[in-house]
Formats: structure tokens, C-alpha cells, sequence
């Protein structure tokens, strides 16, 4: 507090101040860390209309902390928007149900995909993975048997889908990170057709769609890309939410030709607690990790430096508000 009260008196002392002007009596780095506090101190009090975000001196961060509006939030979320538009308007339309189908089974191979992996988890072995022509789907597993693991493997595939698409969410943003995402998912949906999908149809549509993921995140400009890998992240999220609803009205449907429980109902065997109960944790856990999945956002720097190649100054571009450089 005394050195600050030095430059206080030094700077008000002289004509012109600058943050980079040597302060007699003080190393170089400390005189800067000082000034550079007061000068925005100043700058906020001769003009109290423009909010300056904080700056640390000691700090070669370009850090900014203020709140975005809602233009910025516009601005950054165009991908969220374009892709939540043309899901309404293609559930809307007649045509729309053949084109959003690739994606239903998109969100049932993650949904079954997720009952396996929690199989794996606890020891257990994936039989079988299917996917149905109906937008159904199918993981037989193995595991030992105790009242713990059958919830386990019965909980996960509502859970998965929701913490996925959640995930998903958060790096719609960065084109690095959709280019990774899609060819990605494209290489795990054809490593699972090789190790576990036997279903005829389950195999050949996997197989194209892990193709199409594959081919699509390597060779589709970044723009593009990010547009599917935001489509990709909306359904999966939307599907986490309307698919649970079925659990309120329905507790056995025909899979695979053969009438099965279904998971909430699993849950109420095991701990004698209501389908609907297990449905209603799984909604909130899915409007959750949507939730999370829209405010909390990864970018990369990649992006950034797109802009500033554009000829925008960088710091007051929206998508420079949540990144360090």
C-alpha cells in the first residue's frame, strides 16, 4: 500500500503517465503492476459509461471477466441456434422424420453403448449390441449378479446419453474440437459394429453412418463440420429428454421381438422404489447436463486466432471473453 501511495503521488505530480514510464525508487515490474491498477482506477472514473474489464498487472494474461450480453450471447451461440431451428422445423415437416431417423439411432447406439460400458466397469462382458429398425435398441450383458450391478447397468444408458450430449455441448464452439468429436464417434461406432453389433440392420446402418461420421469430420470444412457436430450434440441432448417421458406411460415394449421391462421399472424391482420416480431423477439429470452443456463452453485458441487473422482486434470479439491466451 505505501509503494502504490508512491506512484500515487509521482504520477499525480506529473504531466504525462504512462504505464510503461520508469518510476524512480521502484523495479521496473513492480512500478508497472501499480500503474497499470491506477490508470484503469482513473480511466473508470473519468468515464463511469464505459465498463473497462479488470486487468491484472502481474498477469500477461489477456483475462477478462465481465458478463456477456445478450447480442454477444447471440453472437458466439449462431451454431446452437441454427441447429435447434432446423431440428423444429424438421420435426415439423413431412420429409423431416427421415432426416432427423440417422439421428435417433445415433442417440440409441450411445443410450446402449453406455449399458455395456457400465457391464465393463464392474467386470462384467457386452453379448451383444443391436439396433433396431424402429429406433430401438439392445445391449445384452453379463455381470455378476448382485442388486448394486443390475442397477448399475440399468441407470446408465439414460445417464450416458445425457452426460454425452452435455459434453457435447460444451465444445461446440471450437471446429478443432468438432472435427475430433465427429471422426471420433464415426471410429467407436465401427469399432463397436466390429466387437459387438449382430443384428443385420443394426450392422449395415452402424457401419455407413461410422463411415459418413468419418469421412464427414475429416474432410468437411471447419465450418461445416461444426455445424454437424452441433446437430449431433442437440439431438443426443433432446433425445436424453423426450426419450424418458416414454417411461412415464409405458413399463414393457417389444425389442427384438421379445417384450422387455423397461429400465425404470428394472430400478423399481431392485430398490422397491416407483418407475416414475427413477424417470423424473434421470429428466432432471438430463435438463441438467443440457443446462450445463449450454452455459459451460470450451474454445480453443485456433479460433481466436481465425479472428484476429479477420482483422478483428481480438479483445472485444465475444469469443474472446472465456479464453486464455
Amino acid at each position: 500500500r505505501g509503494l502504490e501511495l508512491i506512484v500515487r503521488s509521482q504520477a499525480r505530480t506529473s504531466k504525462s503517465t504512462s504505464a510503461d514510464q520508469p518510476v524512480e525508487g521502484l523495479p521496473a515490474g513492480l512500478a508497472r503492476s501499480i500503474m497499470v491498477n491506477l490508470l484503469v482506477e482513473e480511466d473508470s472514473a473519468l468515464e463511469p459509461s464505459i465498463h473497462h474489464p479488470p486487468r491484472l498487472g502481474c498477469c500477461t494474461c489477456s483475462c477478462s471477466y465481465r458478463t456477456p450480453s445478450l447480442r454477444e450471447l447471440f453472437e458466439k451461440d449462431r451454431r446452437l441456434l441454427r441447429s435447434m431451428l432446423a431440428i423444429v422445423i424438421l420435426m415439423n415437416v413431412p420429409v423431416g422424420q427421415y432426416v432427423l431417423y440417422p439421428l435417433l439411432l445415433f442417440a440409441t447406439w450411445i443410450h446402449e453403448s453406455f449399458h455395456g460400458i457400465a457391464a465393463l466397469l464392474i467386470g462384467g462382458d457386452i453379448i451383444s449390441l443391436n439396433v433396431y429398425k424402429d429406433g430401438s435398441g439392445l445391449c445384452l450383458t453379463s455381470f455378476p449378479v448382485s442388486n448394486f450391478n443390475r442397477c448399475w447397468v440399468a441407470s446408465a444408458g439414460y445417464q450416458g446419453t445425457a452426460v454425452v450430449g452435455g459434453v457435447l455441448l460444451m465444445f461446440r464452439r471450437s471446429n478443432i474440437s468438432a472435427r475430433i468429436g465427429t471422426c471420433g464417434a464415426g471410429l467407436l461406432m465401427l469399432l463397436t459394429c466390429i466387437l459387438y453389433v449382430r443384428n443385420p440392420f443394426g450392422l449395415a446402418s452402424l457401419v455407413i453412418m461410422g463411415f459418413l461420421l468419418l469421412i464427414l469430420g475429416w474432410k468437411l470444412p471447419p465450418f461445416w463440420v461444426g455445424e454437424l457436430f452441433a446437430l449431433l450434440a442437440s439431438t443426443t441432448c433432446l433425445n436424453a429428454i423426450t426419450s424418458i417421458r416414454v417411461l412415464f406411460f409405458v413399463s414393457e415394449a417389444q425389442i427384438g421381438g421379445v417384450v422387455r421391462s423397461s429400465d425404470a421399472v428394472t430400478m423399481q424391482e431392485v430398490t422397491a422404489i416407483h418407475a416414475h420416480v427413477w424417470a423424473g431423477i434421470w429428466l432432471l439429470l438430463s435438463l441438467w447436463a443440457t443446462t450445463m452443456g449450454i452455459n459451460v463452453t470450451f474454445e480453443t485458441a485456433s479460433n481466436h486466432d481465425t479472428i484476429l487473422a479477420q482483422g478483428g482486434d481480438g479483445e472485444d470479439h465475444p469469443l474472446a471473453l472465456t479464453e486464455l491466451s
